[in-house]
């Protein structure tokens, strides 16, 4: 289970797909690559091995109903933004491929299914629409399905003297080891172990 603002619960159906989509690919390229930078500078800070457990711990509580909710903290909410981030990012080369794949737009339908799910009346771009600032909307309302705000961006509140630091968390219903949190870092020798979970997580993606 994860704490989302619509409550403890996991993700289902067309967002489960769209989500699980763009991890598999994170996880691809872990898979290939040492390391990884993908846009988020609270995830991108971290070094590998706590990138993996980062995104295992996060979407465990988001993909496994057995799962106890993870602490919401800055490396665990940079992790699943991460996921959105990227997918935006997939979205914004989909767009500009000059040569783009036969069929329809892989990112996009995606997205579009996942919207589609959302409540509320809202109006969704064809698949084939080529206006980024419109998927990168689309994103943001399914991402706030999911993460309460961009807390994990404001990393100038490390450096507040404690008492202001603690009001600061208070005002904004934060832990106050929200930022102080940090990420395990398994060794070499068990990472894999991680990756492989992942791996398993986003079996359905493949």
């Amino acid at each position: 289970m994860y704490h989302t603002p619509a409550g403890d619960r996991i993700l289902m159906g067309a967002e489960r797909r769209f989500f699980t989509a763009s991890l598999g690919t994170i996880v691809d390229l872990f898979a290939t690559d040492d390391d990884i930078d993908l846009g988020v500078a609270a995830f991108d800070e971290l070094q590998r091995n706590q990138k993996l457990f980062s995104l295992y711990s996060s979407s465990r509580g988001l993909l496994r109903p057995d799962e106890p909710a993870p602490d919401l903290t800055a490396f665990i909410e940079s992790a699943v933004a991460t996921v959105y981030e990227f997918a935006a990012d997939r979205v914004r080369n989909e767009i500009e491929d000059p040569e783009p794949k036969e069929g329809a737009p892989h990112w996009r339908s995606l997205i579009l299914d996942a919207a589609g799910e959302l409540d509320g009346d809202i109006d969704l771009p064809d698949v084939a629409d080529a206006d980024i600032d419109i998927w990168d909307l689309l994103l943001e309302c399914l991402a706030g399905r999911v993460l309460w705000d961009n807390d994990y961006e404001l990393r100038e509140n490390l450096d507040l003297p404690p008492e202001e630091g603690k009001l600061l968390h208070a005002t904004l219903g934060m832990d106050d080891d929200y930022f102080t949190a940090i990420a395990p870092d398994p060794p070499d020798d068990q990472v894999n172990l991680y990756l492989d979970a992942l791996m398993g997580l986003t079996a359905s993606a493949r």
